[in-house]
């Protein structure tokens, strides 16, 4: 009984390897990947070579009759399997029939499994009460999707029938190599050898059997390899924090020692300036006092001489008389003399308390995926068909891995690529070949340096294995730092940084008339961005699933740049910024363009509440509320074309600019200042994002890079997973990094 797929089954047999949606029209290649024909056509149009179409999976290149693409086969297995799961798995709805026949949509409630004709309720008992029909199966549509044992059933539906005459095949023709229904073997393939259909789908069956086998072997080699890979990657991990671990303690103990001082100088300098602080507050204190006794008398003598009767004056004749007279002059004050401290800090310049040596790496490709035989059904008998066909396995699905003429992109030349001494990047390993056979040994090329950074030799084991007659390839890990191709210092290394997975996500939607021109990204919410079409001229929100949710057009259309508020999406258009949500648009802002603009407007990706914009035109950024009311104006002294802007948590605006490689910081009070001058081996800087911890991440077209700075823009590296021609940026609070790409794709990766 045929079961139904699961997620992962669905999504491997029946998504497109190119766009990600749903098979259509697929074809086959070489590998027995499928792939949308349109899909197909469209990398044709963009390759160099025209006979030849290079998997987008695997790399494999399979030869095209007459350089067209309708000569791959039609991969029908995979459409009837798809045609069954939009029955079974989806809501959508059937139209019956024999009412479409007669001009009306009525939608069907049942199916014949032995004719295949859609019901309606009305044309369901005419077809089960008539006498041709009356003993056809009809099932109701909700049988069909509760009940598994129906899916053999609509299987048999689509089951291949002869072109010509709409017939049942029957039997396969041994000189043309087709099957053929009965007509066929009388008429255009009179006189031909036949041979029953069964023996052919029972050679077919030997074929996948044998197929499957090396499969499983393939997959246990990947198995074994990828262990190998994660143990060596936390070997390397755990050298790395212990490393980093010396430094740290030596940089606290350091820190202890100088804080100690400081807490001793700081008690001989307070002790002795205590001691005359205390004389001088007791001395203070008892001026204090008498000052307020003479104040006391003075206000007695000025009350009883304004205000005193003569019995009271004559009272007090004797006292007044006794009343001791005071000096007018008031003796000159005494005080402690100061301590007499000096405070000597020895000036003095650390000398290079850390010294980190990298030892000299032998330039090496990236880790090498050896050529394995692959069973493909071509000419021939079957078992040989099996040996005869190769195919090359490379890790990983995304286009960076197959090289720029197999896609048909044109390499840059202005911006040299960087790599290992200064050469091209070498994206691609030596293709080996290794055949299928227990007595032949492999000859790898071992490492040659023992101070390599891992060592491979024990990775380069053979595992015979008896029952299945085959050889596991040897797996090497070579890893280098990358080097830039013109660098200040022959010492300085530009680091590949590991990216916690990533993938890619198709930007375009069913309603696009055009492909869509992404030129900026932004996350709405943790789990929602939206993207700025150009091209479509609207807005788009997808989830980070990839599913899309929802649209919004807008009519003035040029959008660029786009940032997201709280909710609020807001973007660029010829004459000011649009701000809008899922269910309104309630506010233009920034109408001073009276002119026809050459530049975007650039919207920051802020982390308060504020829509801060900028404009060549004026020297400031200006600063709206979510609701389109303006706060302030942030001067930056000059104007300035640029092109991406990001604030990062402590309130700093870091931008590039059109026509510039330098990445520019401005701080309100403190002005624009230089942040990161660019890569030694020249750059196209576009977008800019901030995480967490105000690291800054530029993204560079030219090289397809994503190049990390620290807070203080020193460059930490360049990220291993490389966007084609990256734009716009952003990092939602739980460091996911969205970056969209020149080809309408959104990468989204964990940091």
């Amino acid at each position: 009984m045929a079961e139904a797929l699961n997620r992962t089954e669905r999504e491997f047999l029946l998504n497109c390897g190119i766009c990600g949606g749903r098979l259509t029209d697929p074809r086959i290649l070489d590998c027995l990947h499928s792939f949308c024909k349109e899909c197909l056509v469209i990398k044709q149009e963009q390759a160099t070579k025209k006979d030849v179409v290079i998997c987008e999976l695997c790399g494999t290149h399979t030869r095209l009759s007459n350089d067209s693409i309708d000569s791959l086969t039609t991969n029908i297995f995979v459409t009837n399997i798809g045609r069954v799961e939009e029955i079974t798995n989806s809501n959508c709805s059937f139209y019956c029939t024999f009412c479409e026949d007669q001009g009306d949509w009525e939608e069907a409630s049942s199916r014949c499994l032995t004719c295949g004709d859609w019901l309606c309720l009305a044309c369901a008992g005419r077809h089960c009460g008539t006498t041709v029909t009356k003993r056809h199966k009809v099932v109701t549509l909700d049988d069909v999707r509760v009940d598994p044992q129906h899916r053999p059933e609509l299987r048999k539906l689509y089951e291949s029938k002869c072109i010509s005459h709409d017939e049942k095949l029957r039997k396969f023709c041994s000189k043309c190599e087709t099957p053929v229904c009965s007509e066929c073997e009388h008429s255009d393939h009179k006189n031909h050898t036949f041979k029953p259909l069964e023996d052919v789908v029972e050679e077919v069956q030997d074929s996948l059997s044998n197929a499957l086998e090396m499969y499983k072997v393939i997959e246990e080699c990947d198995g074994e390899s990828d262990m190998q890979m994660a143990k060596r990657f936390q070997e390397v991990t755990n050298r790395e924090k212990t490393l980093l671990q010396i430094v740290h303690s030596a940089r606290e103990r350091l820190i202890q020692e100088i804080q100690q001082q400081a807490t001793a100088a700081e008690l001989a300098i307070s002790q002795p300036f205590e001691a005359v602080k205390m004389l001088l507050s007791e001395s203070m204190e008892l001026e204090k006092k008498r000052s307020e006794s003479t104040q006391k008398s003075r206000l007695f003598c000025e009350k009883l001489q304004q205000e005193g009767l003569k019995g009271e004056c004559v009272h007090f004749r004797d006292l007044l008389l006794r009343v001791k007279k005071v000096d007018r002059k008031r003796a000159q004050l005494e005080f402690p003399p100061m301590p007499e401290i000096n405070v000597n800090v020895n000036e003095l310049s650390f000398p290079k308390i850390f010294s980190v040596s990298v030892s000299e790496q032998r330039p090496v490709s990236p880790v090498e995926i050896p050529r394995v035989r692959s069973p493909v059904v071509t000419t021939g008998s079957v078992n040989e068909r099996l040996q005869e066909n190769l195919w090359s396995r490379q890790r990983g699905n995304d286009a960076e891995h197959i090289p720029p003429e197999a896609r048909g992109d044109k390499p840059r030349t202005d911006f040299p690529q960087r790599g290992a001494e200064g050469d091209v990047y070498q994206s691609h390993p030596q293709e080996v070949e290794f055949e299928g056979s227990a007595d032949e040994d492999s000859d790898v090329e071992e490492t040659e340096d023992e101070d390599d950074l891992l060592d491979t030799s024990d990775n380069d084991q053979m595992s015979n294995d008896a029952e299945n007659n085959a050889i596991r390839p040897p797996f090497n890990v070579p890893v280098v730092p990358r080097k830039s191709a013109k660098t200040v210092d022959d010492e300085d290394i530009i680091a590949t940084l590991n990216v916690n997975g990533h993938r890619t996500i198709p930007l375009s939607i069913q309603i696009d008339q055009t492909p869509p021109e992404i030129f900026d990204i932004s996350w709405l919410t943790d789990t929602e961005f939206a993207v700025g079409d150009k091209a479509n001229q609207r807005i788009k929100v997808f989830g980070d699933d990839g599913t899309f949710l929802w649209q919004k057009d807008i009519q003035e259309g040029l959008i660029e740049r786009i940032a997201c508020v709280n909710g609020v999406v807001a973007s660029d258009f010829p004459s000011g910024v649009h701000l809008d949500t899922r269910h309104d648009s309630f506010q233009k802002i920034y109408y001073q363009c009276t002119v026809k603009r050459t530049n975007p407007y650039p919207i920051a990706k802020t982390n308060g509440k504020e829509v801060i914009i900028g404009n060549a035109d004026f020297p400031e950024l200006r600063c709206y509320t979510k609701n389109g009311k303006r706060i302030r104006y942030l001067s930056l002294g000059k104007k300035l074309k640029i092109n991406y802007i990001a604030q990062d948590e402590n309130k700093a605006f870091l931008f590039t600019e059109k026509d510039s490689t330098i990445v520019k910081k401005f701080q309100e009070g403190q002005g624009i200042s230089k942040f990161f001058e660019g890569l030694p081996g020249g750059w196209v800087p576009e977008g800019v994002a901030t995480d967490s911890e105000n690291n800054v991440y530029v993204s560079d077209s030219a090289s397809s890079d994503i190049v990390k700075l620290s807070p203080q823009g020193k460059l930490l590296g360049v990220l291993g997973v490389h966007p084609t021609s990256p734009r716009g940026m952003s990092i939602s609070r739980q460091n996911q990094l969205l970056v969209c790409d020149g080809e309408g794709r959104a990468w989204l990766m964990h940091i």
